[in-house]
C-alpha cells in the first residue's frame, strides 16, 4: 500500500514538472519569427535614362541606337507603408529588352508588344532615417495590343532586402510589387506587398 502510495506521489511530481516545462516554453514556440506584413503605395519620377552597350557604334549613351540591347533608368519614388509609414526611394532598373518575350497580343510583334526582363536595386528611406536596400528581377511589359514607344506598360518585379538600417538593421525578407505608365505626362504609380522578418526589438 506504501508503495503504491509513493508511486502516484511520483507519478503527479513527474507530471507537474512537465506541465511547468510546457508553460515556461509556450511563449517561445507560441511567438515564432517576428514576422511583419508590410504593403506600400507610391509613386514613381524617373530622373534619367541612359542606353548600352556604349561599346559598339549604333548605340549612343544619351540617344541610343539600333544597336542597343538595354536601357538604364534611374528614379525616385515617395509613397506610404502600412506599418512603417511615409517613405521616399531611390532606384536604377536596366530593362534588357533584347531579351523580350511576346506579351500575349495576338497580332503583336517583338518590336513593340513583348515583355522585357529588368533588374535593379532599390533603397527605401522612412521617417526616422531608417533604410531598407533591396534587389529586384521582373517584367516591364506592353499592356496592350499596340504600344508606341512602350507606353502602356505594365511592370511586375520581386525584390529581395540586402541590407537594414536603424530600425530596420538585421530586417530580411522583401516584397512583390507592380507599377503601371499609361501615357509620358501621367504618374507611375505602385503597389508593394511583403513580409519583413526583423530582430525582436524592432517595431
Amino acid at each position: 500500500m506504501e508503495s503504491s502510495k509513493f508511486s502516484v506521489r511520483k507519478l503527479l511530481t513527474i507530471t507537474c514538472a512537465g506541465f511547468a516545462l510546457l508553460l515556461s516554453l509556450r511563449p517561445a514556440l507560441a511567438d515564432g519569427p517576428n514576422l511583419i506584413h508590410t504593403e506600400a503605395v507610391g509613386q514613381i519620377t524617373i530622373t534619367g535614362l541612359t542606353w548600352g552597350p556604349v561599346v559598339v557604334p549604333g548605340c549612343d549613351f544619351l540617344m541610343g541606337g539600333p544597336d542597343c540591347t538595354f536601357y538604364t533608368l534611374t528614379a525616385t519614388a515617395a509613397g506610404h507603408n502600412a506599418p512603417l509609414g511615409p517613405f521616399t526611394a531611390s532606384l536604377t532598373a536596366t530593362v534588357l529588352f533584347s531579351a523580350a518575350t511576346p506579351n500575349g497580343a495576338p497580332n503583336g510583334t517583338l518590336t513593340e508588344e513583348s515583355c522585357s526582363p529588368e533588374l535593379g536595386f532599390e533603397t527605401d528611406t522612412f521617417a526616422d532615417g531608417s533604410t531598407l536596400k533591396s534587389d529586384f528581377q521582373g517584367l516591364s511589359c506592353c499592356a496592350a495590343e499596340m504600344c508606341a514607344g512602350g507606353l502602356p506598360s505594365v511592370n511586375h518585379d520581386s525584390s529581395v532586402i540586402t541590407k537594414g538600417t536603424g530600425r530596420l538593421a538585421g530586417a530580411s525578407g522583401g516584397t512583390s510589387w507592380s507599377d503601371n505608365f499609361a501615357t509620358l505626362s501621367g504618374p507611375l504609380l505602385m503597389h508593394a506587398e511583403g513580409v519583413l522578418q526583423v530582430p525582436a526589438s524592432s517595431n
